[in-house]
């Protein structure tokens, strides 16, 4: 039965389902076309990691990322904070590894795209963060030298190591200590300034081989389409219209869309809801149990890291890497308790929320949002109240759950 035009909304019949007909302004076509997963290009390369894309790579790299006996315990992997059920997080305010770590797992989803790694962008590569864990002592605690132990004295990962790589494993296992590395306990720490600059360099380049295969694997982890894309596209007449969205959701896009009253696209645009920066929103943590001072840290610590994309382990000619060469270091910039803005796809399944997990529900998000903390009581930071009502708050929320599936379905477990 086909609904007439005299009625509120107008339908069309597509397939045989009826899609209801929103009056959407040009302006807001064009919002909703540049959200839409079908505007998001393929991932950029890495040029710092040469094996970023290879199939090979990637395949080794789910391995790894799968393997419990990489840690110092033998019961935690990456995957332990990164679960694919839950779109690649924990489910925990503050992950949990060997101990409690200081911050919310983000999901993997999507970070082909990132050009800065963790919540205060301390590493600039997918493959440079994938190594920090291993010796994180609330992560996997343990040590860099007993996860090339792992790989060298199983055979199946010998063989799979030099058939991507192009290179001889060649590690003699009895002359390494049992643990070794620049971080972890200080037993790890002599045995590791116990070892020639050569043969330091020698399991760094190992090590680092190792990161490469695992942001392989992580590189295709990528968002799957949502009922906002869909309608997106529908609306655009880039596939057919066979999604549409309540009255609420409609009225929640446009207050994302509302400079005057949210300001949400100044941080969150694109096909992936990010601008990929460090914005200050009073989240900082600068006293209590878990001190936190977000970006002023994390670009200080990039600049240092041995794996960045001007270090030796790095794939990358020197003018590739822009992001390094070009970093704003303006001293006046509101690093303190700056945080990257994460993607707000997923929204559905990454909860706890901000980068301690400080929220449990997406209305205590936005009642934040709508109601900043004092500087007075946080410092200085970017945000302004919204002043909206709890049934506006309602709607915006309603909007925001369009950019999930009903279930994340990654199964990717080897």
């Amino acid at each position: 039965m086909l609904c007439t035009r005299a009625g509120l909304l107008a339908a069309l019949l597509i397939g045989g389902t009826a899609v209801a007909e929103i009056d959407w302004t040009e302006r807001e076509k064009r919002l909703l076309g540049s959200l839409s997963l079908s505007a998001l290009e393929t991932p950029p390369a890495n040029p710092s990691n040469r094996f970023a894309d290879d199939e090979a790579a990637a395949a080794f790299g789910r391995q790894l990322f799968f393997d419990e006996r990489f840690s110092g315990d033998g019961d935690i992997s990456c995957a332990t904070c990164h679960q694919p059920e839950r779109y690649f997080t924990d489910g925990r305010a503050r992950s949990l590894g060997a101990g409690e770590a200081m911050r919310n797992s983000p999901t993997l989803i999507g970070t082909a795209y990132n050009r800065w790694f963790y919540w205060d962008g301390r590493r600039d590569s997918l493959w440079a963060q994938a190594l920090i864990p291993f010796e994180a002592a609330d992560e996997m605690g343990s040590s860099r030298v007993a996860v090339l132990r792992v790989v060298a004295s199983d055979e199946d990962y010998r063989t799979e190591y030099e058939r991507v790589f192009g290179a001889p494993l060649d590690i003699d296992l009895e002359s390494l200590p049992a643990h070794a590395g620049p971080f972890g306990s200080e037993e790890a720490r002599d045995a590791w300034a116990s070892l020639s600059l050569e043969e330091q360099q020698y399991v760094n380049r190992i090590y680092s081989n190792l990161g490469k295969a695992i942001a392989a694997f992580e590189r295709t982890l990528l968002p799957e389409m949502t009922r906002l894309d869909r309608h997106a596209d529908g609306v655009l007449g880039r596939a057919p219209a066979t999604e549409t969205l309540s009255e609420d959701e409609v009225a929640g896009a446009r207050l994302f869309f509302d400079s005057e009253k949210t300001q949400c696209l100044q941080c969150h645009n694109g096909p992936l809801l990010t601008n990929g920066e460090f914005h200050n929103i009073g989240s900082g943590n600068f006293s209590g149990d878990y001190l936190d001072f977000g970006r002023d840290i994390g670009l200080r610590a990039v600049l240092m890291d041995e794996f960045n994309c001007l270090g030796p382990y790095s794939d990358a000619e020197k003018y590739q890497c822009r992001e390094l060469l070009f970093l704003n270091r303006d001293t006046h910039l509101p690093l303190r308790g700056a945080f990257k803005v994460p993607s707000l796809r997923g929204l559905r399944h990454t909860a706890p929320y901000f980068h301690d997990g400080r929220f449990e529900t997406l209305n205590e998000v936005l009642g934040f949002y709508n109601n900043p903390p004092p500087v007075a009581l946080v410092g200085p930071h970017e945000l302004q109240p919204m002043a909206l009502t709890d049934a506006e708050l309602a709607q915006l929320e309603a909007f925001l759950l369009t950019l999930s599936g009903a279930q994340p379905h990654y199964h990717v477990a080897p």
